[in-house]
């Protein structure tokens, strides 16, 4: 086997996945859900946020992984809890930042 194919399983094997429930993306994916229902149909922000899931999991993280970097190496039950926060952070968008202050700019 060649010396970067090790070298990639090796990284990859390092790391465990992600299974947590909450973590410190759980913060980022609420914002995010809210930030985009603020700024577009929340069904749009929708679609993005949990298209965003799959995307991460099996196609970058893979990719990524071949140049030694960590990313999206997480379970289902920490992407479903992903996307359960992004359905929290749209909720927060539509009902309270909406009504707080009107967004600077509109998407679709």
């Amino acid at each position: 086997m060649p010396q970067k194919a090790k070298q990639h399983i090796n990284i990859i094997s390092k790391y465990r996945r992600n299974d947590a429930l909450i973590d410190i993306w759980s913060l980022v994916h609420v914002s995010t859900g809210a930030l985009m229902a603020w700024v577009m149909p929340p069904t749009i922000a929708l679609l993005f946020l949990i298209g965003w899931e799959p995307l991460e999991v099996l196609i970058l993280s893979p990719i990524l992984s071949r140049y030694n970097i960590v990313f999206g190496r997480e379970t289902l039950r920490n992407s479903l809890s992903d996307i359960l926060c992004d359905v929290i952070g749209v909720a927060l968008g539509i009902g309270i930042l909406t009504n707080l202050v009107a967004p600077p700019f509109h998407f679709f």
